[in-house]
């Protein structure tokens, strides 16, 4: 029975933080407020939380790892998938799949993300859209390896991935709808993806003219 009582304070704490970081950011948040709105003593708080980033993090880090994850799995299949197929040319070009579940796992813990976009300052989750674009960077060598004929231009790859991560985050932040926003970023991905093989994976024989 007591250890019910905790959970529900604990869990009221939560959803009450995150109300409070969605309305006023990060900096700007109180505590005694979050306390106050859950109809707990800060003294309850501090038994669950040893402060304000410790609680930030309670709302953010297990979707934020999630989300990595899933771009990791992702990765790896792209990888094989690539390895299978052999020539770009023979590339899937339609994503929408992808852009789906993308979106789907984004928007089960959609303030969550909208915390890490626009209140994350001062936090160690204020560099997680740089995070993403890196990732996203990296990854394009590794699926390209293997690969006969094949290079990728650096500067277009870089700004390829930083589009990609902008094109979510854009929806994420004024799209409240899952279904819209998957029917909105399944063409975007798809455009994008063209653009990764246009203008960031060139053949070899090309590349001397693009440098």
């Amino acid at each position: 029975m007591k250890a019910d009582i905790e959970y529900k304070k604990r869990e009221l704490l939560i959803e009450e933080a995150k109300k409070e970081f969605l309305e006023r950011g990060y900096n700007k948040a109180s505590l005694r407020t979050i306390c106050s709105r859950a109809g707990v003593t800060t003294g309850a708080l501090y038994f669950f939380f040893k402060n304000k980033e410790e609680l930030f993090a309670e709302i953010v880090d297990r979707p934020l790892k999630g989300l990595k994850e899933l771009l990791k799995k992702h990765f790896k299949e792209d990888r094989e998938y690539m390895s299978k197929i052999g020539s770009l040319s023979e590339m899937d070009m339609d994503h929408s799949d992808e852009s789906d579940m993308f979106i789907d796992y984004i928007y089960r813990y959609r303030d969550s993300f909208i915390l890490v976009l626009g209140s994350s300052e001062n936090t160690v989750y204020e560099n997680s859209v740089d995070e993403f674009v890196d990732m996203l960077e990296k990854s394009i060598p590794y699926m390209l390896s293997g690969m006969d004929g094949y290079t990728f231009d650096e500067y277009m790859s870089h700004w390829m991935a930083h589009l990609t991560i902008d094109a979510f985050t854009n929806v994420i932040r004024h799209i409240e709808d899952a279904d819209e926003a998957k029917r909105r970023m399944r063409p975007i991905l798809n455009y994008l993806v063209k653009g990764w093989v246009e203008l960031a994976m060139v053949k070899e024989k090309d590349r001397a003219d693009r440098i």
